[in-house]
């Protein structure tokens, strides 16, 4: 471990003190200490942005159940709190905060085994409560976070974890790019300390493979994302992690003309105490045309994506979006089945009592009749209805599926049921095909 990386954790423990020593090493000695970090050993790390040219990385695979051509990224379902993980289509390993509790279990789940690029967005205990365990149970090589000390037993805990293990190469958070085998990691420039609160000093970065580009953002509020937008380095991304769990300050809408997300992860805790994600953020993320998907009511969200930019997302085992760099497929109510799924949940009255006024919509955007039949359309519960054998969606047409009772003539079919099935406050409507493959997910 290079010196000005081994002076950073000593500043932090300092600083909580209240005793920092003064300034961090200069860009001069920086640079120097990262050159030699790269002549001693192989490092995923691109030279300072000053420099050209690929640093090839040396990092042997280590997860042979990824598809060596595809990059994955997996949202876990930790409740309220972050933690993604990042396989690159050579086996390394990248896990980007890592919840407010213990995940040593779901990452063994994922058959991690050893973490090459471990990031502290920012040191709050969403981000930051299993980040201990994780460095106390695998080997990890390089550690980020945005050198900004906190005063919880939390963040003295981490502190104390990456003390016992003096192998761990820390990396500054200053704009530059990581190379994770074939995937490129971007480091976007922070705020100057002391100008914001945490959540606005969070790391944000941009994973590139090939044309697929994802932003994750940590809990940059609108400060933060003025600030990038500013800065001329928001991409066009495919995939946007909600920043700050889709609060109502996770979003502005320059940020987002900028990005223009396909897909948008929120990660966020069921019944949170903090309303995430808020129905703004939500509204925002679909008028700019992005999929939804959440972690509190799909569990994990996985996104597997290929060097041409064609990318798939899946929770529970099912693939519940396809996506190519053309953006052939629309995201959102219309799949790629050339169908658009929408949801009325609130009946008129009672709910339970008039059951046939909520019901569901299929429209076809298609010049084809297609056959429906076996097709089954199910809530985030699994109350779920078939369409009987003949069905069929006529072309430019629309299909109704009411809740309750009455008889099916061809266009209005009924579940049967005896009281409500669609959440008036969110729910998610999912159509498959007979052979039980995603066809359509509709989230609200």
């Amino acid at each position: 471990m290079s010196w000005p990386e081994t002076r950073r954790w000593r500043q932090c423990r300092a600083a909580w003190r209240g005793t920092a020593p003064g300034t961090l090493a200069s860009v001069l000695n920086a640079v120097v200490g990262l050159l030699a970090l790269l002549a001693s050993s192989s490092v995923p790390v691109h030279a300072p942005p000053s420099a050209t040219g690929r640093v090839p990385a040396a990092v042997p695979p280590h997860h042979p159940g990824v598809p060596d051509s595809a990059l994955r990224i997996t949202f876990l379902d930790v409740g309220q709190g972050d933690a993604v993980l990042i396989h690159a289509p050579g086996g390394q390993v990248a896990l980007v905060d890592a919840g407010p509790g213990d995940i040593v279990p779901l990452l063994r789940g994922f058959g991690v085994t050893r973490i090459d690029l471990l990031v502290a967005t920012h040191p709050h205990a969403d981000h930051i409560g299993g980040m201990a365990g994780v460095i106390e149970t695998f080997p990890v090589r390089f550690h980020m976070d945005n050198g900004q000390p906190h005063t919880t037993a939390t963040y003295r805990r981490l502190l104390a974890a990456l003390d016992a293990r003096p192998q761990i190469t820390y990396l500054e958070a200053y704009p530059r790019t990581l190379a994770l085998g074939e995937v490129d990691i971007e480091v976007l420039p922070l705020l100057p300390p002391g100008t914001t609160e945490l959540n606005d000093r969070s790391i944000a970065l941009v994973v590139r493979y090939g044309s697929f580009t994802a932003f994750l953002s940590g809990d940059s509020g609108v400060r933060q994302l003025s600030h990038l937008v500013g800065q001329g380095v928001v991409p066009r991304a495919t995939l946007l992690k909600a920043p700050h769990h889709g609060s109502d300050d996770g979003y502005t809408w320059e940020f987002l003309d900028a990005a223009r997300p396909r897909v948008v992860v929120i990660s966020a805790g069921r019944n949170n105490r903090y309303g995430h994600p808020r129905p703004a953020a939500l509204s925002a993320f679909r008028a700019s045309g992005a999929t939804v998907f959440r972690t509190d009511r799909h569990g994990h969200v996985s996104v597997a994506a290929r060097e041409n930019g064609d990318y798939t997302v899946a929770y529970g085992g099912q693939v519940a979006l396809r996506g190519d760099a053309t953006d052939a497929v629309s995201a959102g109510a219309a799949g790629g089945a050339g169908i658009r799924l929408s949801v009325h949940a609130d009946a008129p009255g009672n709910d339970h009592r008039n059951p046939n006024g909520e019901y569901a919509v299929l429209e076809s955007l298609s010049s084809e009749d297609r056959m429906i039949g076996g097709w089954t359309l199910c809530d985030l519960a699994n109350h779920c209805f078939t369409f009987p054998a003949g069905a069929v969606l006529a072309a430019g047409g629309r299909l109704f599926v009411h809740t309750g009772s009455g008889s099916a003539d061809g266009t209005r079919y009924y579940m049967g049921r005896r009281q409500a099935v669609w959440n008036n406050r969110g729910d998610t409507a999912t159509l498959y095909d007979g052979t039980g493959a995603v066809l359509v997910v509709f989230d609200y």
